[in-house]
């Protein structure tokens, strides 16, 4: 009798040792569409395959499985428009989309045109998305104030105030982005200059490299109204006149030949578009947390998954230059 109740208690104790195995459905690999279409450049999206947790490697740096065997095609009203080459990945101004690698030669987005891409890969079944390029809201006036920081940290205790003022359209939903970038000549680089808004229109902000990328507000408070944007430029970024002293590298002269331009654009986006950085927001908030709720992404993908967006940009410039 004690060897029957020795053998059962170790059977308990085997069992309870067992690692249990999650089943997760494998549903299969899927086309992802991913990319913003806008008014000022060429059409470009990212390609890519959908994965299994099982296909991704810890190792990956980037866990996206790019697709470079792809025939892209875009139509416009059922006609055949244009067909997308693959290239290089490159990088959205923006960041908010992972690099392109698929882009036109020669096709620009028009502001209200629809567009639809249609993608084939062998092997995967056919993926499409169609989205409506918006009408651009234009940047109307933009008035700058000097404002001294006190007890600042930046180097340069000089910070810039501008309003951007624009008109939202009546009778309608409206969606923006906005954000600013700078290009310094004559080094040629450019830069995504950082700034702040604290205006409560702001409803979100996109965080990636920068300590601000960007905001996104809705037209709720402001429908069918001229509004005045204020934005604070970091005051750093105009500060880059100087350059090293040949002679004594710890003095710094000034480039008589620097420039620097802040570009102030300002996005009519799509719907679309905006919940997609609500959802990207959630996600970077809740990305350390194991028991949060799921965050849905939307799609608008028919046959495979992704998000395709598309923007109308008004752009407008401050130039700033050194006098000796």
């Amino acid at each position: 009798m004690r060897h029957f109740v020795l053998f059962g208690v170790l059977t308990v104790l085997i069992t309870s040792c067992c690692k249990e195995t999650l089943e997760i459905p494998n549903t299969g690999r899927k086309i992802v569409i991913n990319g913003l279409l806008t008014s000022d450049s060429l059409f470009n999206v990212r390609i890519s395959k959908s994965a299994f947790i099982t296909d991704i490697k810890p190792s990956t740096f980037d866990s996206m499985q790019y697709l470079n065997n792809a025939r892209v095609f875009v139509y416009q009203k059922e006609i055949l428009v244009d067909s997308l080459y693959n290239k290089a990945l490159w990088h959205y101004p923006n960041e908010v989309f992972k690099p392109s690698n698929y882009f036109s030669k020669s096709l620009i987005p028009v502001p209200g045109n629809e567009y639809e891409i249609v993608v084939k890969v062998p092997e995967l079944p056919d993926a499409k998305a169609t989205i409506k390029i918006p009408e651009p809201v234009r940047i109307e006036s933009i008035d700058t104030t000097h404002i001294h920081l006190q007890n600042s940290s930046y180097l340069i205790p000089i910070s810039i105030i501008c309003n951007i003022g624009f008109t939202d359209p009546e009778n309608e939903k409206n969606y923006y982005f906005f954000n600013i970038y700078a290009i310094y000549s004559p080094y040629g680089i450019i830069h995504n200059a950082v700034f702040e808004c604290k205006d409560p229109i702001v409803e979100e902000k996109l965080i990636y490299r920068c300590p601000l990328e960007g905001i996104a507000f809705t037209d709720k408070i402001i429908n069918g109204k001229r509004y005045k944007l204020p934005i604070v430029i970091n005051p750093n970024f105009i500060g880059y006149a100087t350059i090293p002293d040949p002679s004594d590298p710890n003095k710094f002269l000034i480039h008589p030949d620097y420039k620097l331009t802040i570009y102030l654009r300002l996005y009519s986006i799509t719907e679309e578009y905006f919940r997609y950085i609500q959802t990207l927001n959630l996600y970077n908030a809740n990305y350390d947390n194991t028991f949060s709720d799921p965050i849905l992404v939307p799609s608008n993908v028919t046959g495979g998954l992704g998000l395709l967006s598309g923007a109308a940009v008004a752009s407008d410039s401050i130039v700033f230059r050194c006098s000796q």
